[in-house]
């Protein structure tokens, strides 16, 4: 009776006050707990004078905000508010003055619009989530009571109307994963995603100026939001639309807009490209003739601005963490050489040193002071560019001039290990601050001043003109491996980027590119393990100051990575062959090449004799470095196939592929019967034919290198053998 007193009380008059406002807000409140919690139903009574309550204006301010919200919740929450004509009449007048004010703007105008979103796409089971989290009490929302709303509703505002309101909104100042409640982005956000046919015209004028007013940390639900627009420009309905103008999203990545504004933009235009090329892929699959989106211009993929952008979500991961683990995804699939491991370790190691060193890590001119270190390497000064290079490396900065840099690697290399290595970190430092400038400045110095980054790009087999003598050195080495893995990678991605001349013949296209790649690598391989000799590490000789053994150990990291980036590079490369010397140091570092017992039976098919010595090298060598299952099989099938073999030809391969057995026997001692077996049968094809020949031919094939008596060898290595099964025989 007391509730039913004041609610007669505010009946009397037609605009509320903000202490009425307040007292109907308790009261709205109380009925809500009525109908959600206790589960009571109201009298016809209730329900008239409720809904005379929600048909009173409310005043301006959060008193009239929370009246409308709470009035809208529990017209949405009790179903007996429908229950007579009368009240029903009052019902489409309560909507009508309702969507009026979604109209004034403000947070009770963005739950309006996204419950009328919801119930025009009869994603009915969110409305009741959405109110519950605004109000903070519970609401249920029944989908026959819903869809009986939904239809109410219709005869007010159309679908049409509720779509051009939503984005009709104001973009939220300051907008960061602070600010609570639900707002502009969140309705448009789930419009985009919601199962509504209609798209709002100028979404893609509001996405710009919502992303000039965001702030740290970026919220998630703006990188949805971002995502949702993206898909629907790509399906069916959206292909029409244009997206985020160029104009617009080149102003959005300029150096003038905020480190938010510019991640997310790119990150726009990193999932536009994926989405395009995605599109291009599948039209092409089910030769399809329908529009594509429109495409942005290159120079908008700034790889100097991709690098700033990358680090800076990397070192502020607190504000980044709902965009940077899609965005680095992005990048490294768009940009994989601005992403080298060896890159984000060095920046890592350089943030770290800045760390220990704290308040001492003052800002200093990094030109002039490099341009000392230029002097003093120059000058032959070691103990100074070893002090300068290092004391460099420890301050704080964030670029280092590339220029400089580049022009001291030719009097680097002149120095000793000790300021090679420490100017070789300092070089990668550069390259990780920034990568292409450092890259083509370097290559200008080393090769040709006329060189463009198209050339390179174009073909990397280019920096192998760099003069021999400071490319085998510990500085150059590791300058040419890094030129040539990001170079290769940018290669791989602009040919990614690259369309048919021939739509009809796009799956040719697509071959050409991977056979072109994998030719392009195969000659790579080859040039550097000419610029290499086996390595060799004398007892007498510090390893730091073995400059072969470390610059082979580089350029078998490097072609590990090579080999497990192309599944068909080893297969190539073992069928081109390389010098003998190399097989050992190739095999003990490079663990990918294990694969290569798989194919070494069908080289040993081939007539050509260097191969079959090869195969025969290679498989031992990979006998005693994985001495597993498919390496015993592949060994035998060799044995098997050389005990078959009569010819004068097999006799030099014999002779010549004694150590291989050696090896093989010791590996798996189970072999060393077929290993016997051939030697016997050898020797036996030996005594029919004029040794001094076999001699002579072997020598030829050797290029002149004395060779000793092959009868004689063959005694040797039958002593090595069963040396080996008795020492075997003794330990067991």
């Amino acid at each position: 009776e007391e509730m039913r007193t004041n609610l007669e009380q505010v009946e009397s008059v037609k605009t509320l006050t903000p202490a009425q406002a307040v007292q109907a807000n308790h009261l709205l409140i109380l009925y809500l707990n009525i109908v959600n919690t206790c589960r009571l139903s109201l009298q016809p009574r209730e329900s008239r004078e409720l809904v005379c309550l929600m048909l009173h204006s409310p005043p301006q301010g959060p008193e009239g905000d929370l009246f409308v919200k709470l009035s809208l919740c529990l017209y949405l929450s009790c179903s007996s508010l429908n229950a007579s004509t009368e009240v029903g009449g009052m019902i489409r007048r309560w909507l009508t003055g309702l969507l009026q004010h979604a109209q004034e703007g403000g947070r009770k105008a963005e739950l309006i619009l996204l419950t009328g979103m919801h119930l025009y796409s009869g994603s009915y089971e969110m409305i009741g989530p959405i109110l519950s989290q605004t109000i903070g009490l519970k609401v249920n929302v029944s989908a026959g009571h819903a869809a009986t709303v939904q239809t109410l509703w219709a005869q007010v505002q159309t679908e049409e109307q509720i779509v051009a309101a939503l984005t009709n909104l104001p973009v939220t100042p300051h907008l960061s994963s602070l600010v609570s409640g639900y707002l502009p982005v969140h309705c448009i956000s789930q419009l985009i995603n919601s199962r509504i046919p209609a798209c709002p015209p100028n979404l893609f004028t509001w996405l710009p100026a919502q992303l000039c007013e965001t702030a740290e940390p970026v919220p998630p639900v703006l990188c949805t939001l971002i995502s949702g627009s993206v898909n629907y420009l790509m399906s069916n309905k959206g292909r029409s639309m244009s997206g985020i103008s160029e104009e617009d999203l080149s102003s959005l990545l300029s150096p003038a807009s905020n480190m938010p504004c510019r991640v997310l933009a790119f990150y726009y235009l990193l999932l536009h490209r994926r989405g395009v090329a995605e599109l291009k892929s599948k039209l092409e699959t089910q030769r399809g003739s329908l529009p594509l989106p429109q495409e942005y211009s290159v120079s908008l993929l700034g790889d100097d601005s991709a690098k700033t952008l990358l680090l800076h979500t990397r070192n502020n991961l607190h504000h980044y963490s709902a965009v940077h683990p899609t965005f680095l995804k992005l990048l490294v699939s768009q940009f994989p050489f601005l992403c080298d491991p060896q890159d984000l370790l060095a920046e890592d190691e350089a943030k770290a040193h800045v760390a220990k060193l704290g308040k001492n890590s003052a800002q200093f001119d990094v030109h002039a002071y490099l341009q000392q270190v230029r002097t003093a390497l120059e000058g032959g000064d070691a103990s100074r560019s070893l002090y300068l290079i290092r004391s460099m490396l420890k301050r704080q900065h964030d670029r280092v001039p590339s220029e400089v840099v580049a022009q001291c690697v030719p009097y680097a290399v002149k120095h000793g290990f000790r300021v090679q290595h420490a100017f070789a970190q300092l070089w990668e430092k550069s390259a990780a601050l920034n990568p292409q400038q450092t890259w083509l400045n370097t290559a200008r110095t080393l090769i040709s001043s006329k060189l463009t980054e198209d050339d390179l790009w174009g073909n990397p087999l280019q920096l192998f003109q760099i003069p021999e003598d400071i490319a085998c050195s510990t500085v150059g080495i590791r300058v040419l491996l890094h030129l040539l893995r990001g170079y290769v990678s940018l290669c791989r991605a602009r040919l990614a980027d690259s369309d048919p001349p021939n739509p009809s013949r796009a799956k040719d296209h697509e071959e050409n590119k991977t056979l072109f790649l994998t030719l392009q690598h195969s000659a790579i391989v080859q040039l550097l393990l000419d610029l290499t000799s086996p390595p060799t590490l004398d007892e007498n000789t510090a390893i730091e100051s073995n400059h072969s053994y470390e610059n082979s150990a580089l350029v078998y990291n490097f072609l590990h990575d090579f080999f497990i980036n192309n599944d068909g590079l080893s297969k190539l490369i073992c069928w081109q062959t390389f010098k003998l010397d190399h097989i050992e140091g190739v095999v003990n570092g490079v663990p990918s090449l294990h694969v290569a017992c798989k194919f070494t039976s069908n080289m040993l098919q081939q007539p050509s004799l260097q191969k079959q010595l090869f195969a025969a090298r290679l498989l031992s060598h990979l006998a005693v470095q994985y001495p597993i299952q498919g390496t015993l099989q592949a060994c035998n099938e060799m044995l098997q196939w050389a005990i078959s073999q009569t010819s004068h030809n097999s006799t030099i391969w014999t002779a010549l592929s004694l150590d291989s057995f050696v090896r093989i026997a010791k590996a798996f001692p189970p072999l060393a019967d077929p290993v016997t077996r051939l030697l016997v049968n050898q020797k036996k094809l030996l005594a029919k034919y004029n040794p001094d020949l076999v001699k002579q031919k072997i020598e030829a094939h050797t290029g002149g290198k004395p060779f000793g008596n092959p009868q004689q060898l063959i005694d040797e290595t039958f002593e090595k053998v069963t040396a080996n099964i008795l020492v075997r025989m003794k330990g067991s």
